[in-house]
């Protein structure tokens, strides 16, 4: 990497530059070892393709002689230098294959492992196919670097090796071939810079087309549902050809490359070939004269020298080849690093959290406020207490903040003013997972994940015995698993697409159970349920409050009836609070609300 510290190869900040390269290397070390290994072997097949050009010098010459027993002498030594050179070459590819899925697994391992330490708000941020693309296109490309590290060795010793025996061979040749070599080096650089850019634009466009398909493969029920299928695919096609003409566009550098390399070397080629071959019909007449090689050019010494002269210009294209990958793989670490690796959470865990014992479940907001963006603010001045046991309903219209609310409580997104108290302690002074572990959540809309129903219901509680799992779901209502074709072990499909809406509700609530949570948090659980589902589903909830402070997102007013307390939400402040009758009698919002939707029942 040390090859290209020129500030003029890439539009990063020279510091920045240094730091991931230095950040690259540091991924490499702990494989240094192997890596060594394979540069050695990638060292002996240049230098063996080097002296393959002496072997051709002596067979020509041999030949032309009519050396018999020399030639043959020499066809033994290339069989045995041939397999020399492939078992060394098959260790530079396994060597350096090996240092690269290392690399690029930990890369990926550290990825996935930190995007899952970053908070919701890094994710509302992101589009998800960015997200895929950086785990996917972008290690790929460190995935090939790693593999070319072998040029960046190569490249130098056959350009080395190959002005060594063209001057050993003729130095004035040798200087009248080298005259095109600044210029290949002026067309190197130039046609990296561009690439690097044309790198960019190309990963960019990858990560579109992953955003696109992952929106379409997760929204294919809403796209077949207003048949807009024909407008996906045309979405998707435009982007696809924006994708095609970019990477179009970067493969014309790249083919340009060897051409011109080879082009200019032409030149260098046929000045020798115009000298060399003077010299070699001058020298005819001396043929039986002992003269130093340097002294004589022979036929075989011009083929040689010409074989030499293609091999430098193969090595100094190489050179362009490791500019090219050093561009991609600059551009392609700094999104790695900046867009994933160097992003913090907004959530921090303080160095000595307190780890929250068996809590008791008071819940307590005090003045809290937030804003998602700065000056933007969501809640503004929310207190209120939830006392261990208690069912506290949010209600009020979409918008109003009430998830906002819930989402601060496990500590999703930390306040922005004021404080979330459980059990008297600030959650920002508690061990995140701690609290986590001991919060159960029933969203409203339900994710499973594509494995069995067992691992769903026990995705909280991995440890939990077949017959836990069981008590567990029938505790939910879910009787519908012994309908299933192989019980708890039926596949549910991506999302639980393979079972109702309701069904799936049940699952969570049964995961809720398993989990055995202090308190519990209901995101409107049962608002898009048909009314036989919501019945069982609702008798599930009530099994599952029993005992635990629980807070409810209400959508359908009807169900929180019963409930301690209820919270009215307008705008992000509260402006109620009381039980269902205290009110009503108050003639307020809630009022209202109950009112609007009792009558819209009615009329339906």
């Amino acid at each position: 990497m040390q090859l290209f510290k020129n500030k003029k190869t890439t539009d990063l900040d020279p510091a920045r530059e240094a730091e991931i390269r230095q950040r690259l290397i540091a991924y490499l070390m702990p494989h240094r070892k192997t890596l060594i290994a394979g540069m050695l072997c990638a060292a002996g097949v240049s230098g063996i393709t080097a002296l393959l050009a002496v072997a051709t010098r002596l067979t020509v010459n041999a030949m032309a002689k009519g050396n018999v027993g020399t030639l043959n002498l020499i066809c033994i030594i290339v069989v045995v230098v041939f397999i020399v050179k492939g078992i060394l070459s098959y260790g530079q590819t396994y060597f350096l294959s090996l240092v690269s899925q290392r690399v690029t697994t930990r890369l990926r391992d550290e990825i996935f492992s930190h995007l899952h330490s970053l908070s919701l708000s890094f994710f509302n941020r992101r589009r998800t196919g960015a997200i895929m693309s950086t785990l996917t296109n972008d290690v790929v490309v460190i995935q090939n670097a790693t593999m070319s590290v072998r040029d960046i060795v190569t490249a130098p010793l056959s350009v080395i090796a190959c002005f060594g025996l063209l001057f050993y061979t003729s130095w004035r040749l040798t200087l009248a071939a080298i005259i095109f070599v600044p210029f290949m080096g002026i067309v190197i650089s130039r046609i990296g810079k561009r690439i690097r850019g044309i790198s960019d634009l190309v990963q960019g466009k990858l990560a579109d087309i992953s955003t696109i398909t992952e929106e379409t493969v997760a929204g294919v029920r809403i796209i077949k549902s207003f048949a807009a299928e024909d407008h996906e695919i045309r979405r998707f096609s435009v982007e696809n050809e924006k994708t095609f003409h970019a990477v179009i566009k970067g493969e014309k550098k790249r083919a340009q490359l060897r051409p011109i390399i080879e082009f200019l070397g032409a030149f260098g080629i046929a000045l020798v070939l115009f000298l060399g071959g003077n010299e070699v019909a001058r020298n005819q007449h001396l043929s039986d004269l002992h003269l130093p090689l340097e002294s004589k050019m022979d036929a075989g010494g011009l083929v040689m020298f010409i074989m030499l002269l293609q091999q430098l210009a193969r090595a100094i294209s190489d050179f362009g080849g490791i500019n090219t990958t050093y561009q991609q793989t600059l551009s392609a670490s700094n999104r790695i690093f900046t867009e994933v690796l160097d992003q913090k959470s907004d959530v921090q865990q303080k160095p000595d959290a307190i780890v929250m014992s068996q809590l008791v479940g008071k819940v307590s907001f005090e003045n809290v406020s937030f804003d998602y963006n700065e000056g933007e603010s969501v809640l503004t001045d929310i207190s209120f207490e939830v006392l261990p046991g208690q069912v506290v309903a949010l209600v009020g219209q979409s918008g109003a903040g009430k998830s906002t609310v819930v989402d601060l409580i496990p500590r999703f997104y930390d306040v922005t003013a004021g404080s979330i108290k459980i059990d008297g302690i600030d959650i920002r002074d508690v061990d995140i997972q701690s609290l986590r572990r001991q919060i159960g959540i029933v969203p409203q809309e339900t994710w499973l994940f594509a494995g069995t129903l067992r691992d769903n219901i026990a995705y909280g509680n991995r440890g939990a015995t077949d017959e836990q799992i069981k008590t567990a779901a029938y505790a939910a209502n879910a009787y519908f698993v012994e309908g299933m074709p192989d019980k708890f072990d039926t596949i549910v499909g991506e999302r639980g697409v393979r079972l109702s809406g309701g069904e799936r509700q049940r699952i969570a609530i049964a995961r809720a159970i398993l989990m055995d949570p202090r308190l519990l948090i209901l995101d409107e659980a049962t608002s898009s349920l048909d009314a036989s589902s919501e019945s069982l589903v609702q008798e599930a909830l009530d099994q599952l409050m029993k005992g635990r402070t629980t807070i409810v997102i209400a959508h359908r007013l009807s169900t929180i009836l019963e409930a301690d307390k209820i919270i009215v939400m307008e705008k992000g402040r509260v402006v109620e609070s009381g039980s269902h009758a205290e009110l009503l009698l108050k003639g307020g919002s809630y009022a209202h609300l109950y009112e609007r939707q009792f009558r819209a029942e009615l009329q339906g």
